[in-house]
C-alpha cells in the first residue's frame, strides 16, 4: 500500500455506550409521542361509548314511558267501551221501564228490572262514570248531540229541549254525549201581503 492510503483519516471507534444512549432516548421519544396519540385515541372513544351508553338508556327510559302511557290509555279505552255497552243496556232498562203497559205488568218483575237498572247505574258511578242532565241547559257540542229541533218561542234558541239518550262523564271529560231535542227560532213571517 501507499503512503497516502495510510493517511487516509479513518473514523474514529464510536463509543457503544454513548450510541445506545442516544437510540435509547429516541425511542423513548417515540414511544411517549405514539402512546400518547394511541392514550388521547382511547379516551375519545371512551368518552364517545359513554355518549352512545347514555343516549341509550336515556333512549329506553323514554320507551318505557311512552309504552306504559299507551297501555294506560288502551286500558281507559277498552274500559270506556265496554261501560257504553252497559250505559246502552241501561238506557233500553230506562225505555222499558218508561214504556206502555208498564202498568199492566207483574210488580214483582217490574221491581227486579227497576233494582237492575239502579245496580248498573250504582257500578259506572262506582267505576268514575256518571251521568249528566242537560235539559234546560244551553247547546254545547261537546256534551250534547242535537237529533232534532224544534221551533219555538217559549225557548230561547240552543236550549236542550228534551234528553232523548243521556250522555256520560268520566273525570269531567265526555265519554257519551247526550242526545237531544234542541230549541230553534221560529221562522219569520212574511206580513207583506
Amino acid at each position: 500500500m501507499s503512503e497516502k492510503e495510510d493517511k487516509i483519516p479513518q473514523e474514529e471507534p464510536v463509543n457503544s455506550e454513548e450510541s445506545s444512549h442516544v437510540a435509547d432516548a429516541d425511542s423513548v421519544l417515540d414511544f411517549s409521542e405514539e402512546s400518547n396519540d394511541e392514550l388521547s385515541e382511547a379516551l375519545r372513544e371512551k368518552d364517545q361509548f359513554k355518549r352512545l351508553a347514555q343516549r341509550a338508556q336515556a333512549d329506553l327510559v323514554n320507551y318505557r314511558r311512552r309504552i306504559e302511557g299507551e297501555q294506560e290509555s288502551s286500558r281507559l279505552r277498552n274500559q270506556q267501551r265496554i261501560v257504553l255497552k252497559f250505559a246502552d243496556v241501561i238506557d233500553q232498562l230506562d225505555v222499558a221501564l218508561a214504556s206502555e203497559g208498564v202498568d199492566t205488568a207483574d210488580s214483582g218483575w217490574l221491581e227486579g228490572v227497576s233494582v237492575i237498572q239502579k245496580n248498573f247505574l250504582n257500578a259506572l258511578t262506582t267505576e268514575g262514570f256518571e251521568r249528566f242532565e242537560c235539559v234546560g241547559d244551553d247547546f254545547d257540542p261537546r256534551k250534547h248531540e242535537a237529533l232534532l229541533s224544534s221551533p219555538t218561542d217559549e225557548h230561547e234558541a240552543g236550549t236542550v229541549l228534551t234528553e232523548l239518550r243521556p250522555g256520560y262523564l268520566h273525570n269531567d271529560e265526555v265519554v257519551r254525549p247526550a242526545q237531544v231535542q234542541i230549541a230553534v227560532e221560529l221562522p219569520k213571517s212574511d206580513d207583506n201581503e
